[in-house]
C-alpha cells in the first residue's frame, strides 16, 4: 500500500524545479531545515491552495495531521498563496506558518527560504526541491493542544476525526 501511496504522490507532484520556471509552487515538494536546531521537515503544496507536510527523522517522514472534520473529501487542509516569487503556507492545525521567497527559478539549485512560525517560535528555514517523498514512517505529528487528544488522559483516544496531510488527494 505504501509503495501504491508513494508512486501515485510521486504523479501528483510534478518537478519542483519545472514549476518554478513558470512561478508557480502548485504540485511541488520541498524539505526544509530549520537554523534553529537543524531539525527537518517536508512540506508540499497542493494544486487548489491545501497544503501537507510532515517532520523528517532517519530518512523518515511523519505526517502531520488535521482534523478531517472541516475538509470535504478530496481537499487538503491549510491554504498557501503566493504572488511572484513570495509566498505563504499556513497549516493552522499544527499552528505552522511559514513566509518566504524562491529563488533560482529553473535551476538546479532552487531553494525556498523564509521564515517557519509555530507555536510562537521562530526560525529561519531553507528548503530545497524534492522530487519524490520521503519513506512515511509508522509515527504521526499530533499537536499538543487538546484539540487532537485530551493530554490529562492516559487512553490517547483522537477527539475528532483525523485527516493524514502526505497522501495523494482522494486517498483519505
Amino acid at each position: 500500500m505504501r509503495s501504491f501511496l508513494l508512486a501515485t504522490i510521486g504523479i501528483v507532484l510534478a518537478s519542483p524545479t519545472a514549476l518554478a520556471d513558470g512561478l508557480s509552487l502548485a504540485g511541488s515538494l520541498w524539505q526544509c531545515t530549520r537554523a534553529s536546531d537543524r531539525s527537518q521537515f517536508v512540506i508540499t503544496f497542493y494544486p487548489g491552495g491545501g497544503v501537507g507536510g510532515g517532520e523528517l527523522e532517519n530518512g523518515e517522514a511523519s505526517p502531520y495531521i488535521f482534523d478531517a472534520s472541516q475538509t470535504k473529501s478530496g481537499e487538503w487542509p491549510g491554504k498557501w498563496e503566493q504572488t511572484g516569487q513570495q509566498f505563504t503556507w499556513s497549516f493552522p492545525d499544527q499552528s505552522i506558518r511559514i513566509e518566504g521567497s524562491l529563488s533560482g527559478f529553473g535551476q538546479a539549485n532552487t531553494r525556498l527560504t523564509g521564515t517557519e512560525t509555530s507555536s510562537g517560535e521562530r526560525s529561519a528555514i531553507t528548503c530545497t526541491a524534492l522530487f519524490k517523498l520521503p519513506k512515511i514512517g509508522d509515527g504521526l505529528v499530533i499537536p499538543k493542544n487538546n484539540h487532537f487528544i485530551d493530554l490529562d488522559q492516559d487512553d490517547g483516544e483522537l477527539k475528532v476525526p483525523a485527516g493524514i496531510s502526505l497522501q495523494a488527494p482522494g486517498g483519505r
